[in-house]
């Protein structure tokens, strides 16, 4: 039995081939829209959210994890990594990465439904905060602080449990 392929193409017109039952199995998104054709993945779904740099680094953790039809079987709910895990070394690799990236992988993680890769990239995003004071996190992250000083002592006040 032959293989179903689906092409993808991103924002920026780069065209990718994956397992359609991989990324079935990993995104909701295209799951869907491969339902709407009645599984016929003729032609290219579009990814208009997402760059071909990002698109390839969230097949490459669809391919990781959903190419094994027994894996793509066993969801996430289950998945408990130990550390030296080698699928959790390369999750752990392709998340360590630069702030824009990480936050185009949630983004596309978020576009394509990709639950896992969303969990990894969001873990990845609160260890970055961890430890972190209210200004350095603005300054990482390139918050701006448009509270008033007021509004500021309001909300320390209303919620002092957080600043212990």
């Amino acid at each position: 039995m032959a293989t179903k392929m689906v092409h993808l193409r991103s924002s920026d017109g780069e065209e990718f081939e994956v397992k359609e039952e991989a990324i079935a199995a990993a995104s909701g998104t295209i799951k869907a829209e491969l339902e709407k054709k009645d599984g016929a993945a003729a032609g290219v779904i579009l990814v208009p959210d997402v760059t071909g740099r990002i698109l390839s680094r969230v097949l490459e953790y669809v391919n990781r994890h959903f190419s094994d039809p027994a894996a793509a079987a066993d969801r996430f709910d289950d998945y408990i990594p130990i550390a030296d895990d080698p699928l959790k070394a390369l999750d752990d690799a392709l998340v360590r990465v630069d702030q824009d990236t990480l936050f185009d992988l949630v983004h596309a993680a978020d576009c394509l439904a990709v639950e896992g890769l969303m969990d990894l990239a969001c873990k990845e995003l609160a260890g970055q905060m961890r430890g972190k004071t209210i200004d350095e996190i603005r300054d990482k992250f390139h918050i701006v602080n448009d509270y008033t000083e007021q509004e500021e002592e309001d909300v320390r006040r209303d919620n002092a449990w957080a600043f212990e």
